[in-house]
């Protein structure tokens, strides 16, 4: 089982701020932020719109997780 609480694993959080870029106070906060966003937000989200339909969640990790692969291992 995937340690998802929304659409991103906890790796991939981490990525997105290495992404960014960003320095100083923002640069600190952001992570936090984007981890709050993912994990409360999108999870109720998921909950609420998601919960009837399951065959979508496999569908949106896979196209998750196939963006960061992209992002990572660009040809």
């Amino acid at each position: 089982m995937d340690s998802r609480k929304g659409f991103l694993l906890p790796e991939q959080e981490k990525k997105v701020k290495e992404l960014i870029g960003l320095t100083g106070i923002v640069g600190i906060a952001i992570l936090p932020l984007l981890m709050l966003f993912d994990n409360v937000v999108l999870h109720r989200l998921k909950q609420k719109y998601l919960a009837n339909k399951p065959e979508a969640l496999p569908v949106i990790y896979e196209f998750v997780d196939n963006l960061f692969k992209e992002v990572e291992n660009p040809e």
